[in-house]
C-alpha cells in the first residue's frame, strides 16, 4: 500500500512539474511577443552618430537623433525605423572645420539641416539585423543598409557610405570618399 501511495505521489508530481514547464515556456512566449513588438520613444539627448571619414582622417560625432522606431522581433516585415539627426550639431573637435562642413559646399544646413534615415526592410543575417532603406542628406537619397544589434535598451549600428554618393566633398574615386559611420541609439 505505501508503495502504491508513493507511485502515485511521483506520478502526480511528474505531471505537475510537466505542466509547470508548460505554463512558464507560455509564460515567456508571451512576454517576449509582447516586450518585443512596441514602439520605442528615442533618447535624443544620449543618441549619437559617429563617423570616420578615413581619406580625411576627420572622425566627428553628429547629436540630436529623433524619429520613430516600431520594432517587431517576431515579425521583423513589421518594423520599421524613421529616424533624423541635427546635422548641425557636427562635432570634429575642429569649430572651423565644423562651421565649413555646415556651409554651402558642405552639408548646407542652414537648408537641409537633417540627415535622414526610413526603413525599408528589416531581415536577420549571421546574428545581426539588417536594417534596409533610404538615407537623405541634402535631399539625395540612396538605399543604404545599416547592420545593427539590439541590446539593453539600445540599438547599435554600423553602415558605410560615401560622401560621392551625397555630393559632399567630391573626390576623384567612390572609394575614397569611404565614411564608416556607427550608431548608437538608446530608447525608453
Amino acid at each position: 500500500m505505501e508503495n502504491l501511495d508513493l507511485d502515485l505521489l511521483l506520478q502526480e508530481n511528474l505531471i505537475l512539474n510537466k505542466m509547470k514547464k508548460q505554463i512558464l515556456s507560455i509564460l515567456y512566449i508571451t512576454i517576449v511577443s509582447f516586450g518585443f513588438a512596441q514602439d520605442f520613444n528615442i533618447k535624443s539627448e544620449e543618441s549619437v552618430v559617429e563617423f570616420n571619414y578615413v581619406s580625411e582622417g576627420a572622425i566627428g560625432t553628429i547629436k540630436g537623433v529623433s524619429g520613430t522606431i516600431h520594432f517587431d522581433i517576431n515579425n521583423l516585415s513589421d518594423s520599421y525605423f524613421e529616424t533624423k539627426a541635427d546635422i548641425s550639431s557636427i562635432n570634429t573637435s575642429n569649430k572651423t572645420r565644423d562651421k565649413h562642413l555646415n556651409a554651402p559646399d558642405y552639408f548646407h544646413t542652414d537648408k537641409y539641416p537633417h540627415l535622414i534615415f526610413k526603413s525599408e526592410s528589416l531581415k536577420v543575417d549571421e546574428g545581426e539585423f539588417v536594417l534596409v532603406g533610404k538615407m537623405t542628406i541634402k535631399e539625395i537619397s540612396k538605399t543604404e543598409e545599416i547592420r545593427f544589434n539590439y541590446k539593453d535598451n539600445v540599438f547599435e549600428g554600423r553602415c558605410v557610405i560615401y560622401s560621392n554618393d551625397y555630393e559632399i566633398k567630391k573626390q576623384k574615386t567612390r572609394e575614397e570618399s569611404k565614411i564608416l559611420v556607427k550608431i548608437t541609439v538608446p530608447v525608453l
